[in-house]
């Protein structure tokens, strides 16, 4: 899959339901998406193996020994029979498969989105999970750094109207990892005839860093006896800085398929400063319905870099957020 040719319409989308009642949300998004792509979903549900119990030493004792066969078979038919319940619950019109696997949840969901060739991952992810990352790893976050399709994250509890036409912000680095992202957002808001299309991209130079950049410019000048330009200050570097980043962020809109589909909703946002920080700053200023990152704002593979996804925003906002798979798996897999 080139992500600059992914399309996630009639692909099959595969959701992750725990057979509770914290599904409802999701299975009430999903089904809002699976209309509006003209998609069939495909539910999943992940029986996990029973773990040993360790004694003292490498002595392993396991009180299910003997019964583990028996129990597993119980189990997956329980969640079998939840699944055709949560099926036959669901709109007729809707195209859906139920698959129950032995298997960790990330795991079990991959697995699958590789056997139906599906165009989306959907998971939730708890507020916990959100505002502590490193409190154990949530299948969200799994899928997120290692899917190779785009993983489509809901916040629990918070349904999303994907029946109206969404507000989408795609964040850029301006590098081979945001035109990735870029790419695969255009696509969504082809797609689901987004109403907004936001091209973000945040500066690493803060504004202090801004004034603190020209007043040392300035003093170099007067130790060189060079008559200061009174037009350069702050605000006017600022602008002019503001002003290239938003001709680059343009250039690379308008040189991705599809994009003069969604030209005439197009704005550029430059922001500066820390990308979560602005990123949330963004998200509260234009309430989009939708995120979307490369997976170098979770994860980067030549550097340990985390942190950049607004997961505040997320959570607060309630906003669904979609990470898409960096340049480097796309070409690990032959697809450049």
């Amino acid at each position: 899959m080139k992500t600059a040719n992914w399309n996630p319409r009639s692909k099959p989308i595969v959701v992750g339901v725990s057979l509770d009642k914290s599904d409802e949300p999701m299975i009430q998004s999903a089904s809002a998406l699976a209309r509006r792509l003209g998609s069939p979903l495909e539910l999943v549900h992940a029986t996990q193996p029973i773990f040993n119990y360790m004694g003292a030493g490498d002595v392993v004792v396991n009180p299910y020994y003997g019964y583990d066969r028996v129990i597993n078979d119980m189990e997956d038919e329980e969640s079998r029979k939840g699944l055709e319940k949560l099926r036959l619950s669901l709109p007729q019109d809707l195209r859906i498969g139920t698959h129950v696997l032995r298997d960790y949840t990330s795991e079990a969901l991959t697995t699958i989105a590789l056997e139906v060739q599906a165009g989306l991952i959907m998971c939730g992810m708890s507020k916990r999970a959100g505002h502590n990352l490193f409190e154990g790893i949530s299948t969200a976050f799994s899928l997120a750094a290692h899917a190779d399709i785009p993983v489509l994250i809901l916040p629990s509890g918070v349904p999303q109207n994907f029946a109206e036409r969404p507000r989408i912000v795609v964040a850029d680095n301006l590098q081979l990892e945001g035109r990735c992202a870029l790419a695969a957002a255009i696509q969504m808001a082809i797609s689901m005839e987004c109403s907004e299309f936001g091209h973000a991209h945040v500066h690493k130079l803060s504004h202090a860093g801004v004034h603190h950049m020209v007043d040392k410019v300035r003093a170099a000048m007067n130790l060189g006896k060079i008559q200061p330009n009174p037009e350069f200050t702050a605000a006017s570097y600022t602008e002019q800085l503001r002003a290239k980043i938003s001709e680059d962020l343009r250039s690379r809109f308008q040189n991705i398929p599809g994009a003069q589909d969604v030209a005439s909703r197009y704005e550029a946002l430059v922001s500066f400063g820390q990308p979560a920080e602005e990123l949330q700053k963004i998200t509260q200023n234009r309430r989009p319905q939708l995120l979307i990152f490369g997976r170098h704002h979770l994860f980067h593979r030549q550097r340990f870099s985390i942190g950049k996804i607004p997961y505040d925003a997320m959570m607060e906002e309630g906003v669904a957020t979609m990470i898409v798979p960096d340049a480097g798996s796309i070409e690990e897999r032959g697809n450049v």
